[in-house]
């Protein structure tokens, strides 16, 4: 699904790409394998796969397979799968299918589930059926 979005219908593979630290890219950026920033962008991404560093910095939407957060994201992110560090800074909506969230992360803007969720029982109708197991 994922490739298709970006014109290839392979697998994708290779080398990972790198935006260290001190550096500052301005302009959109694709990249259709393994992208890690210790530095920061500013413009949107469309990227396989995203890990944004310690002192990363992302200034603008990042479309995704999956995205691993440990420094700054100051947009909306839209992934397959998303997670996010302790350390973690998201100024802006988050679309995902799975999301970690670890103790510590900050997250300012709505959290949307891309697909319907089938199996998910609320603590209120959790509670009425123990309370009916409990009566029997």
């Amino acid at each position: 699904m994922f490739n298709s979005l970006l014109g290839n219908d392979k697998s994708v593979s290779g080398v990972p790409a790198l935006i260290s630290p001190n550096t500052v890219i301005e302009g959109h950026v694709r990249c259709e394998g393994e992208l890690q920033i210790d530095g920061k962008v500013i413009g949107d991404l469309v990227v396989n796969t995203l890990i944004v560093g310690l002192h990363g910095v992302i200034e603008g939407d990042v479309k995704a397979h999956r995205i691993r957060i440990k420094g700054t994201v100051n947009g909306s992110i839209d992934a397959d799968k998303v997670m996010l560090e302790p350390t973690a800074k998201v100024h802006g909506d988050v679309m995902h299918d799975t999301l970690s969230i670890e103790a510590g992360a900050l997250i300012e803007g709505k959290l949307t589930h891309k697909t319907e969720v089938t199996n998910i029982t609320s603590f209120k109708d959790k509670a009425t059926s123990k309370d009916k197991t409990n009566a029997q």
